[in-house]
């Protein structure tokens, strides 16, 4: 893609937040006071080499389902009792959501995380914080919190480049939220449509946008690009021809209010991003690299039990916010969001792994939009560090009951 020499947006909008209304709410506790019970655990196969008995198979088979869980992930070869130990004395672990309660990753996870005592059984005392995005990442590079969530890596990117000391250590997809949303009989089909039409965006019209539009061939002179508020609404009212929206959010309310609407995919213009990003901060990390990996891991199993269980880790969401909470709603968003993180999962690889390949279209897109001026290496925003070490291929590595 060709640079322009016009500047783009005087801030790009961090992505992340979603769009709806939620409020703060405290922490409530104890652990699964909203009834929640354990995930049953996938039974795990492996093959068992030399000759035995009937007798002796037997007992094998009997005992297979703990002698295989170590087998298979190398966790009878973690000193467990250490890590926790370790984990303490990292103390609490300050973490803030991306967009307050709403079902996304990786706050969803992380929220269940500590209500299912996951953390505790790491050792780890998690303090988690509903919040914005742009206050977690602020707050991340100055050290308040070790970790916060992203909705997709340009915040950190941005973040980076400013000289922050921080990087993403899970991505939860390795495709996009966001997409233009028209009206179904706008006669808008494909991006190359929206020459000479009004385009709303929130905040500042986000990279992958206007690569969108010039993969599509569409210059931005072409299009009127306006700022607009949260009320997708506009878009039937005729006041904008397109909106930049999140897939699981704002089709879903105009369904519900009558409306028969068309997305038009970035990622089908080459202009993919990924979402759902937790990011630490590097010098806590480095410190404390097991408290890095086990919050991880707790997430990480989290996530099956928000996957099999979506109303019951809804109502640990509901609970947490102190104003009210559309259930149906965001029932909603959890089931796209997680197909779009089951769709886009790499080959081999547990939930949470991201690639290099992620991060540098992102950092392309931000350049080419002039968002960020110097060119930034994959390992200087991101890494796997952590993120492998809690897994045995796709198997997360979690201690035996």
């Amino acid at each position: 893609m060709k640079r322009r020499a016009k500047r783009w947006a005087a801030g790009l909008l961090l992505t992340g937040g979603l769009v709806l209304l939620a409020a703060c709410g405290a922490v409530d506790k104890p652990a699964n006071e909203a009834g929640l019970s354990e995930s049953p655990q996938p039974s795990r196969t492996a093959a068992a080499g030399g000759s035995t008995t009937s007798q002796d198979a037997a007992e094998v088979e009997s005992a297979a389902p703990m002698i295989e869980a170590a087998d298979e992930t190398g966790a009878d070869q973690i000193d467990w009792e250490t890590r926790r130990a370790h984990n303490r004395e990292a103390g609490t672990l300050h973490y803030m959501t991306g967009y307050y309660y709403t079902a996304s990753p990786p706050d969803i996870q992380a929220v269940l995380a500590d209500e299912l005592g996951y953390f505790e059984e790491m050792g780890l005392e998690v303090d988690i914080q509903p919040g914005l995005e742009s206050d977690g990442i602020k707050l991340l590079a100055a050290g308040q919190l070790q970790l916060a969530a992203s909705g997709t890596p340009s915040a950190i990117i941005q973040s980076v480049a400013a000289g922050s000391p921080i990087r993403g250590v899970a991505t939860f997809s390795a495709t996009g939220i966001s997409a233009l949303m028209v009206m179904a009989d706008s006669g808008i089909e494909t991006a190359a449509d929206l020459k000479g039409r009004v385009l709303g965006y929130h905040g500042a019209l986000p990279a992958n946008f206007l690569a969108m539009l010039e993969h599509a061939g569409v210059g931005a002179d072409e299009v009127e690009s306006v700022s607009v508020g949260y009320d997708p609404t506009i878009l039937a009212a005729g006041k904008v021809d397109a909106l930049t929206v999140y897939k699981s959010n704002e089709p879903y309310l105009m369904e519900q209010a009558g409306y028969e609407v068309r997305l038009l995919d970035p990622g089908a213009y080459g202009a993919e991003t990924s979402f759902g990003v937790i990011a630490a901060n590097e010098a806590f990390a480095a410190a404390h690299p097991t408290a890095v990996e086990d919050f991880l891991r707790a997430v990480m199993k989290a996530h099956a039990y928000a996957a099999d269980h979506p109303k019951e880790a809804l109502a640990v969401l509901a609970k947490r916010s102190e104003n009210g909470y559309d259930k149906d709603n965001e029932l909603n968003r959890w089931s796209i969001e997680q197909q779009l993180v089951e769709t886009a999962r790499h080959a081999g690889y547990g939930y949470g792994w991201h690639t290099a390949g992620q991060w540098e279209r992102e950092i392309e897109m931000l350049r080419d939009a002039r968002i960020i001026e110097e060119p930034l290496a994959a390992e200087a925003v991101m890494t796997n560090t952590y993120i492998e070490a809690i897994y045995a291929g796709e198997q997360l590595i979690w201690p035996a009951s």
